[in-house]
């Protein structure tokens, strides 16, 4: 059993997969900057045996972080409890053409991203990954990583609006009925909804006038669902998108790690 880690600024989450890449389960946990090596091994141990696997059976791990303060926590807490994780980052084999300023400062999870989205999806493609920041991903058609943009989060911009406008309460993110809404619920999840949806069709529409051609869209993310019901246009929700991609990372140096 492979087990793949994606440590994110508001989750670590985790997927199992079998010896035939079937995927077994998938775990989530809030990310806790304040957690210890134990802590983090006691937590990803309950969620693993909760789903009766053995920690005997799992013979691979890798990771992806881009929370630096806790990359060595979580290394190490896989590490005891685990097997050493392969880490996603310089050095790694990913098969993937970058061409950016910098690739090194490339984040680990918009690199399994693309990883997944070459594997599983039709190419060129954007991917809009709707996590604490909403990343929108473009990968032309030679399959390489061509640059993104990177905007606040559903949740990271309303968490901040609400911490500063006394009169408005926290919401659910869910889509009204209605864009036009008559009470304060409905109306921060229309505008937080909608709002995002038009503006991931926008930027769709304007990395497809840069890209010269016309792309698969692909969304994902923790909120990629809610969103997704609001936009006018084709595309393709892939719950699963990092976590495939780590896996394919996985066999592309597992040898370097045996």
């Amino acid at each position: 059993m492979i087990i793949v880690f994606d440590l994110g600024n508001s989750d670590l989450s985790f997927a199992a997969y079998n010896e035939d890449d079937s995927l077994y389960g998938t775990f989530r946990t809030a990310t806790d900057r304040t957690k210890s090596v134990d802590e983090y091994a006691g937590i990803i141990k309950q969620l693993l045996e909760l789903k009766n696997i053995n920690l005997k059976d799992i013979k691979g791990t890798i990771l992806s972080s881009v929370v630096p303060s806790l990359t060595k926590v979580l290394e190490t807490a896989i590490e005891r409890l685990l097997v050493k994780p392969i880490m996603v980052g310089p050095g790694i084999k990913t098969g993937l053409i970058i061409k950016c300023d910098n690739p090194n400062e490339l984040g680990s999870d918009i690199v399994a991203c693309c990883v997944g989205a070459i594997q599983n999806h039709s190419i060129p493609s954007i991917i809009v990954d709707l996590g604490t920041a909403t990343k929108i991903i473009a990968i032309d058609k030679n399959k390489a990583f061509v640059g993104c943009t990177i905007a606040p989060g559903l949740k990271t911009s309303t968490n901040h609006m609400v911490s500063i406008a006394s009169q408005l309460p926290e919401i659910s993110f869910d889509l009204p009925e209605k864009v036009i809404c008559t009470n304060t619920v409905d109306c921060m999840n229309s505008g937080v909804v909608n709002g995002n949806a038009a503006m991931v069709e926008g930027m769709i529409d304007r990395f497809e006038n840069e890209l010269g051609y016309k792309c698969t869209h692909i969304i994902t993310g923790g909120l990629g669902t809610t969103v997704a019901k609001a936009l006018h246009i084709e595309y393709v929700v892939d719950k699963r998108l990092i976590f495939e991609g780590l896996l394919n990372l996985y066999h592309k140096n597992e040898a370097r790690y045996e």
